[in-house]
């Protein structure tokens, strides 16, 4: 069975000397070619907060533009942001030296009213993205990610249109909330007499193509209307 060590944090002062000489390249490192435990060693142990928004962060004062906004929608009375947050989904990658959060909050837009082509009362089902990115110093693409359950810090949620002292106004910024965890790199090694040598000894090597950031959205493109069109029956000879 693997053990998880953070020798990083035992002996700060000497993080360097954990590694093989030689970067363990195999044809050189004899701590490679013979028997050693197999750990896994800590490399970023992080806390980590990310922010989901939905719409724009400000408010239409009341005024002219709030009576033309509305007439724009004249059957709605109100609409706010309903989250699911039992249904956080997110993806994480790692690059060199920092680890990307891309995520999304599910929720509905619940309206009090009725728009033009949707039942009464709808309830329209959006998701509200986040993504954060975390400095993590010595990690690189490989290493594996152990998060802590994500944890909802903060809220604001708002209706879209308020009445305040100076009259009605129309609130742009319906929801905000910030998301909290807990965030700990580990790698894989073998340890013997003290030295840890990485199961990859490449995994660290700069490359010239851009990384790919995982999405939990799995969207694929949009090929156009025409795509799925049956072409049309010819008519009958005559």
């Amino acid at each position: 069975m693997a053990k998880r060590r953070n020798f990083y944090h035992r002996h700060p002062q000497r993080r360097e000397k954990h590694y093989c000489e030689h970067q363990c390249e195999f044809d050189k490192c004899d701590v490679c070619h013979e028997k050693g435990e197999l750990v896994e060693k800590v490399i970023c142990s992080e806390n980590v907060q990310r922010t989901a928004e939905f719409a724009l962060p400000f408010t239409v004062e009341p005024g002219p533009a709030v009576t033309a906004l509305m007439a724009l929608l004249p059957n709605v009375t109100n609409a706010v942001v309903t989250p699911d947050y039992s249904g956080i989904q997110q993806e994480i990658t790692v690059l060199r030296d920092k680890v990307i959060h891309f995520g999304y909050i599910p929720a509905t837009i619940d309206v009090t009213g009725t728009v033009t082509g949707l039942p009464a009362n709808p309830r329209i089902p959006i998701r509200i993205l986040f993504q954060e990115h975390t400095d993590c110093p010595g990690v690189c693409p490989g290493d594996h990610v152990i998060e802590s359950q994500p944890e909802i810090e903060a809220v604001l949620n708002e209706p879209l249109i308020g009445t305040g002292a100076n009259g009605t106004s129309l609130n742009l910024l319906l929801f905000k909330a910030v998301i909290r965890s807990h965030l700990t790199i580990v790698r894989k090694g073998i340890e013997r007499d003290g030295k840890i040598c990485d199961l990859d000894y490449r995994r660290c090597d700069h490359t010239n193509n851009p990384g790919t950031i995982n999405s939990p959205l799995n969207l694929s493109p949009n090929l156009g209307t025409t795509a799925n069109m049956t072409p049309p029956t010819p008519p009958p000879a005559t």
